[in-house]
Order: C-alpha cells, then structure tokens, then sequence
C-alpha cells in the first residue's frame, strides 16, 4: 500500500529535527525531578544547560582601582575555532508566509501583522559596548566586589568579575575572558549581588575556548553591551532581569565539545533556567547554533518572561521553549519582535510545547515584513 506524500514529508520532518538534537524539546526526554534545586552552584548544572562547568576558585577580594595602561588590547580579535561552524541547513527559499510547513509537527499558529513593527534598528557596531575615544586603565585578575554600590568603571580586566554585594554598577568596560576559565565573564550568581547593573560593557573570551560564557545571574540589568565569541552570552538563573539594548553575536561553536560528551556545544544568546519577571527587549541576536533565546526549567519554574522589539536570529528554531518536566511554562509573552531567516531548521522563529501557552502578536520576518508563526513542538 503506498503512502501518502503527506504523511511522509512529516516523518521526514521529524526525522530530521530529532537528529539536530534534544534541546528542542520536539521529542520528550526524561522528566526532571520536580523540585528545585536549592543549591545555586554554577557548577552544578547538567552539562546541556551551560557551555561547560564553573570552577570557582575561591579568590581575595581585589579593588578595581587599577593604575592606568598607556596602551589597550580592545581590538584583539579571538582565535579561530578548531572544528568549524556547520553551514545552516534547509531549504534554500524559507517559508515565510506564516502557512503551515511542518506538517508532522503539528499545527502552528499565527497572528496577522498589517505591516511591520515601528521603532528604530536594533544595536549592532558601533552602537553597544565602550563608547569610542573612552580610556581604559588595565587590570590583570580576577575582580571580586564585596562593597554595596561599588562602581567599576573605566576598566579593561583581563579576568572576571565576580559581585558579590547588592547595587553594583559595571559600565564603560572590557572583560577579556581567560582561556581555559570555562565560566562566566561577569556574574552575581548568589545569594549578595542583587540589584547589579551592566552598562556599556564588551564582554569577550581571550581565545576560543569550549565553555566560557558572558553574563550568568539573577537580579541584574544588562544594556548598552557587546559579547561576542562566548558560548553563552547570558545565562539567567533567577528572576528580576531584564537585557535590553544588547548586541550578541559569533558564540564560540565547537562540534566536538568536551562538556557536551564529545557533542557538538548548545550554544544559546540568552538561556533561562529559572525565574519569573524577566524582559528581554530592544537587543540584536545572530550566531547562535542552539538557540536565539533558551528557555528551560533547569533548576526552578520559570514564570513571567516577556521577549519584546528584539531582532532575532540564529539557533535550529530562533526562541525555543522546553517545559524539563516540570509543568507549562508560564507567563511567556511575544511580540513586536523582527525575526532573521537564518534557522537550521527552515522557519522555525518560536517552538512551544503544547501544554505552554505563549502569547504573540506583532512578530515578523524581518527579509519580508510577514506574520511568524508559532511551531509546537
């Protein structure tokens, strides 16, 4: 009996998305104990809800007055990746008409847009990070704050930067990530940095290296930023964030990643595993091979995420929802973004699982001005 071209466009479909990788949460995996985790370790996240682990070595504090350099590094550029990005896959002419193309996956919805979002491009060179002309001075280290308000500003670190006390503000500044750190370049994941502010700040890794990641933490606000050449540029472990105005660009991607057991790396822009009232609004994505925007529920519920006036790209499907058995995710709001044609998997902008209830409207194709629609997964 012969079958139908139909049925077998959709096994083909699903064939093809289950062999890019789980992460996308099409196919189910085993479910999560439902409890969260009351340890905030970084370190303690399963290998594919980070680049790879934290190893945290305990460090004195050291002020960030360092003396000034005459000369900076902001110009060094990354080394090369040892095992290459894979080319985008799929069909050559994306659908972006907002119609039905995956049709073993579901049914997919949409939302008409008349024309497209208003408002201004979103950031990208020469528009986030150090303003240009700004003098540097160099610091060599590790820098860990432990004064409440502390301002560091001005500063070019070849380290990381670890906030330790609440109302911290970073701004006007590089972090050189070192080789070899395989953590965060700043963070404030514990239970003293709330409140922690990022402005003007370039973060990137000294050379390629599998497993050194931007901004990790809660709490925070992140604007006016670069990072690049990272695995993942933010990595939110708890509520009260929000990211907006950011450029994220060249995740470090490596097909052969030793904390992904010898798999290729998950490399996201944003990846959420945990928390509620977080807005991610205003920020350019390209480059990641995972996924624009990440939301899991790794380590707690996430509940209450709005993603609002970015442009989007990058990843198999651009903004990808996983439930990690733990229940629908909540409070997932959509709209007025613009979404890049540039999907390993062939207009996938937003992939949900049934069970979360996303909230949509005003989200187009960026090449043409058409509605996206949602892909359930």
């Amino acid at each position: 009996m012969a079958v139908p071209p139909r049925v077998l466009l959709g096994i083909s479909t699903v064939a093809t998305v289950v062999a890019i990788g789980s992460t996308y949460a099409l196919t189910p995996g085993p479910a999560e104990e439902p409890a969260a985790r009351a340890e905030r370790n970084y370190a303690n996240l399963p290998p594919d809800d980070f680049g790879g682990p934290a190893t945290l070595t305990p460090s004195p504090s050291i002020s960030p007055s360092a003396s000034p350099s005459a000369s900076s590094s902001r110009s060094t550029t990354p080394s090369a990746s040892p095992s290459p990005r894979k080319s985008a896959t799929g069909s050559a002419k994306p659908n972006r008409s907002g119609g039905d193309r995956h049709s073993g996956q579901g049914p997919r919805t949409g939302e008409p847009l008349g024309s497209p979002p208003p408002g201004p491009r979103p950031p990208g060179s020469g528009g986030t990070g150090v303003p240009p002309k700004k003098e540097l001075r160099v610091h060599r280290g590790d820098l860990v704050i432990k004064t409440a308000g502390k301002v560091v500003e001005g500063v070019e670190v070849h380290g990381r930067i670890r906030v330790e006390a609440p109302n911290v503000t970073i701004r006007d500044t590089v972090v050189i990530v070192p080789t070899g750190s395989e953590t965060f370049g700043i963070s404030n994941n514990n239970d003293h940095g709330a409140g922690m502010l990022i402005s003007n700040v370039e973060v990137r890794a000294a050379n390629a290296a599998p497993g050194v990641n931007g901004v990790v933490g809660h709490d925070f606000t992140l604007e006016g930023s670069e990072i690049h050449h990272v695995t993942d540029q933010v990595h939110i472990t708890g509520s009260n964030v929000t990211v907006r105005d950011n450029w994220f660009h060249d995740n470090y991607h490596v097909e052969n990643d030793p904390y992904q057991g010898g798999g290729a790396s998950h490399d996201d822009s944003i990846q959420i595993i945990g928390g509620g009232n977080i807005t991610i609004a205003g920020n350019r994505f390209t480059g990641a091979y995972n996924a624009g925007v990440q939301i899991t529920q790794s380590i707690s519920d996430v509940d209450g995420v709005t993603i609002r006036d970015n442009l989007l790209g990058g990843g198999g499907c651009t903004v990808n929802i996983a439930e990690k058995g733990r229940g629908p995710v909540g409070g997932i709001v959509i709209r007025d973004n613009r979404f890049l044609s540039d999907q390993r998997i062939d207009g996938c902008a937003i992939i949900h699982p049934s069970t979360t209830k996303v909230t949509h409207s005003g989200n187009v194709w960026d090449d043409t001005g058409r509605p996206v629609a949602l892909s359930r997964g």
